[in-house]
Order: structure tokens, then C-alpha cells, then sequence
């Protein structure tokens, strides 16, 4: 799953003779050149088709839960997994004061703020563990990151080389997500429907992928990056 910006999703409020490279089909020539084995999401268009609502947030390069959430419902569909009802979850705002990474860069006076949304309910709420590289919680939300500048590592607990999130779901399927930062915020979603999720970040975990897929029993695999890191990430080099 490749997942395009907001800068290509919202490219008709860019100013006038600002352009930016076409995502889609930097994705779809990318998918192309995979192994026919391989499924691949198509993630553009239903972003598209719902761009009007609150899909990226305005001040940082990463997804809404609300987009998240549209993403991982296309996930479940190739996955051949159904996708829990967003009628099923709680939204709750646990912040409206979020500055993220375009507004560190831009520093624009009295710069319009983010709000962050989750979707919780008892598989996301009420896990076994979630082992991360330096600490052992039983959450996938840090509420300590809200009081932070980087309000966004609230999910997932930030950039870690690992991290294994055990559910309370008893069905033995166990999901490898290689990933970027776009992946912290669908944890709350893949909650729902796997026993573990194991994230890792290429770009910190240097041992083999292969040998963690076997030892860990891992049964499904998801490869999920948004397009512009997948064109510069040298994490992806020590892939094996």
C-alpha cells in the first residue's frame, strides 16, 4: 500500500502555477513492476472521492484517522477481511491544538491548528501489550506526546526500529507491517482484526526480514509507505 500525499489529493487548492508530480501514476508504475504474487491497494482514488472531508491534517504531511480509516477499509478488501463499521468506534478528540511538520517548516503567524481524532472501541482500548524498542505499555496511544511538540508520536509511541502490539482476539493471525510513520496512526484500525501486529521501520531494524517472518510465525505481510518517502527512504536498501 502506497499512499499519496495531501499536496496530490488536494492539488486544486495549491496556488495558481504551482504543479506537483502526478502519484498515481508514480504508484501504479511502481505496482506494475511488482511480483504478480503481490496484491496491491489502491488507496488514490476513494481519497480522492472523499477530499473535501478531513483526510490529511493542514499543518503536518501525515493522515487523519478519518483518512486512515478509508485506507484501511481497502486494505480489508484485498486482505479478504472484513473491515469493522466506524459505526463501531468511539471518536474522541484528544487534542485541537496540533502543529505538525509543514507548519515547523513554514512558521506562519497565528497558523490555523490541528485537531487529532481516534476511533477507539474494546480491541484497540483493551490489548495484551505493546512491546516498543526501549518500553513495554499496555496502549497504542501515548497521551504523554500531547503535551509535546511532536503530538503525532501519540500514536504508536513515535519512530521505533519495533514494535509488537498482542490484541485480545484469539484467531492466530499474525500481521508484519513494513512501514513508515503513515502505519502509527492505522494501528488502531489493524487492532481489529489480528491476534499481533508487528511493525517495522527499515530504516532503524537492520537485521533480516526474513528470518523475523519465520520466527515470529508471522502469517500476512503489509508493506505500507507513503509515495514520497517510498522515492527517498535509503531504509529500503536494507530490506532482506
Amino acid at each position: 500500500m502506497l499512499v499519496p500525499n495531501s499536496i496530490y489529493i488536494n492539488q486544486d487548492k495549491l496556488p495558481n502555477f504551482a504543479t506537483t508530480y502526478n502519484q498515481k501514476e508514480i504508484i501504479e508504475n511502481f505496482y506494475s513492476k511488482l511480483d504478480r504474487k503481490i496484491k496491491t491497494i489502491d488507496v488514490t482514488d476513494i481519497l480522492i472521492e472523499n477530499k473535501d472531508k478531513y483526510l490529511y491534517f493542514k499543518t503536518d504531511h501525515h493522515m487523519t484517522s478519518l483518512g486512515t480509516y478509508l485506507a484501511y477499509t481497502k486494505f480489508c478488501e484485498i486482505a479478504n477481511i472484513q473491515a469493522e463499521d466506524l459505526n463501531n468506534f468511539e471518536s474522541k478528540i484528544v487534542s485541537t491544538d496540533f502543529l505538525g511538520t509543514f507548519d515547523s517548516k513554514a512558521q506562519i503567524a497565528n497558523q490555523e491548528k490541528d485537531q487529532i481524532e481516534i476511533f477507539t472501541n474494546q480491541n484497540n482500548l483493551e490489548i495484551k501489550s505493546a512491546e516498543y524498542d526501549n518500553e513495554t505499555t499496555k496502549s497504542i496511544f501515548n497521551e504523554d506526546f500531547l503535551t509535546k511538540k511532536d503530538k503525532y508520536s501519540f500514536f504508536l509511541n513515535g519512530n521505533n526500529a519495533k514494535v509488537v502490539v498482542k490484541t485480545k482476539i484469539e484467531n492466530s493471525k499474525k500481521l508484519l507491517v513494513i512501514k513508515d510513520s503513515y502505519a502509527h496512526i492505522m494501528a488502531q484500525f489493524l487492532c481489529q482484526n489480528y491476534e499481533e501486529i508487528h511493525f517495522i521501520d527499515p530504516r532503524y531494524y537492520k537485521a533480516s526480514l526474513t528470518d523475523y517472518v519465520v520466527q515470529n510465525d508471522i502469517t500476512e505481510i503489509l508493506f505500507l509507505y507513503n509515495v514520497s518517502n517510498i522515492l527517498t527512504d535509503l531504509g529500503m536498501l536494507s530490506i532482506k
